[in-house]
């Protein structure tokens, strides 16, 4: 069984967290809020695939973009709130424990995709989550972000599973429910609490639904 993160396992940040970790980033570096906010989020794509390099690198090129130069103590004091922001956005649903420790007492292979930067494969090994995954594939590391076949297909081999036979959990952003189920995994959309959008492209997806990541238990569209 292969889970999305962000929305997945965790409870969605709103568009305004979101928005307001951005804000306070820019302040940081001496950069507009509106601004650095429209060439942050616009770089997503090739943030989460790790082309701008590291987040010092990262901060440095979409600050030059928009006309600033912020000093090397402006960029540190960035990429450490950013590191801070992005795990207080890691709240786990209070079923995600108990449902991802229930799939181990049966012998279920648990995975992970995300697509993400630097942040979470850096915090990944103190969340709680971690110990319960036997396999995660960060997009920024893997160089690929869904719906890319290449993610899926990581993700499976590191499983050793076949498609055929893996369940994937997502909330839709990303088309990654579409890009599951085109590589030959059976996926099923869950809800996010509280009926919160993903803040990225979804899926316009008409299949399978899950109110609570527990029904995983019980799903009749489970793995094999």
């Amino acid at each position: 069984m292969i889970f999305d993160f962000f929305g997945t396992l965790t409870v969605a940040a709103t568009r305004a967290e979101r928005a307001e970790a951005v804000h306070a980033t820019a302040r940081l570096i001496g950069a507009s809020p509106e601004e650095f906010r429209t060439a942050w989020w616009a770089t997503w794509p090739e943030r989460c695939t790790g082309r701008f390099g590291t987040p010092a690198e990262t901060l440095a090129l979409i600050a030059a973009r928009i006309g600033v130069r912020p000093d090397e103590d402006q960029i540190a004091a960035a990429v450490e709130l950013r590191r801070e922001l992005e795990a207080g956005f890691c709240r786990l649903r209070a079923d995600t424990l108990p449902t991802l420790r229930a799939l181990r007492e049966r012998g279920t292979r648990i995975g992970l995709i995300s697509d993400c930067t630097h942040e979470l494969p850096d915090c990944w090994p103190r969340l709680r989550v971690a110990p319960y995954v036997d396999a995660a594939v960060f997009s920024v590391l893997a160089g690929v972000k869904k719906p890319d076949p290449e993610i899926y297909r990581l993700a499976a081999e590191a499983l050793d599973v076949r498609p055929a036979d893996c369940l994937y959990v997502g909330d839709g952003g990303s088309n990654e429910l579409t890009g599951a189920e085109a590589f030959g995994m059976t996926a099923i959309k869950i809800l996010d609490e509280g009926g919160v959008n993903h803040r990225f492209e979804t899926d316009p997806w008409h299949g399978p639904h899950l109110t609570s990541l527990v029904d995983v238990l019980t799903s009749t569209c489970r793995s094999r």
